[in-house]
């Protein structure tokens, strides 16, 4: 299975002057254009009209900014690229500015908690690597899209705090069972797009949204 490669860092910027996005190499240049979306292998990037592939590898950093082309299609109040809806079905992606920014992906490992004397422990999961890359802000309006196939229940994506440690993140304990998952709302965007939102702020942490039928997990941070 592809991982989406976490060490992929992304963030936010809203310009008032200028539109476009920046496209920020490893190998210390930019590219400037329009993000068009993101498989769990390359990022692509309209340039001067021409779709460019870059591998996720070598991408440090994708900037967003206001795009004043994002006019919404005649008789609906939302953007063309939400009614379309994430290029890669099934996973979670974070609403930016103007287009969707790639979570981490890993694939989380189940133990078992220690639990207290004379109960059974529950079921953990774990992940590797003790903070994610994909930051976003306490202040930030948090909002996951998800595009389904037919059928597909939004109500299959759980959001899980995470607790910190050297090398890993792990879920936290429930009693005696599964990881206590925080409330999340759902809004239907089209009859095979949804967004998800967490039901209340999220405290400074790691946390993860996860499907239920499976162990991937999408992990990000929220800092101060």
């Amino acid at each position: 299975m592809e991982r989406i490669n976490r060490l992929v860092v992304l963030t936010l910027a809203f310009a008032l002057t200028s539109a476009g996005d920046t496209l920020r190499l490893r190998d210390g240049s930019s590219v400037n254009g329009d993000f068009v979306g993101a498989s769990s292998t390359d990022i692509r990037f309209s340039v001067n009209g021409e779709v460019e592939h870059y591998a996720r590898t070598s991408v440090a950093e994708i900037i967003f900014s206001a795009a004043p082309a994002d006019v919404p299609p005649s008789g609906s109040s939302e953007p063309d690229w939400l009614l379309r809806g994430p290029d890669y079905v099934g996973a979670p992606f974070l609403r930016g500015a103007n287009g969707y920014i790639p979570l981490e992906r890993e694939v989380a490992s189940p133990a078992r908690s220690g639990g207290l004397p004379g109960v059974s422990g529950g079921t953990i999961y774990r992940v590797p690597g003790g903070r994610s890359n994909v930051r976003v802000r306490q202040t930030d309006r948090i909002v996951f899209v998800v595009r389904l196939d037919a059928g597909g229940d939004p109500r299959q994506f759980q959001l899980f705090r995470l607790d910190s440690r050297m090398n890993y993140r792990q879920t936290q304990a429930g009693m005696g069972g599964s990881p206590p998952a925080l409330p999340m709302t759902i809004r239907k965007v089209t009859d095979s797009v949804y967004e998800i939102s967490p039901a209340r702020g999220l405290n400074p942490g790691e946390y993860a949204v996860s499907p239920s039928n499976t162990n991937d997990s999408y992990c990000f941070g929220v800092d101060y």
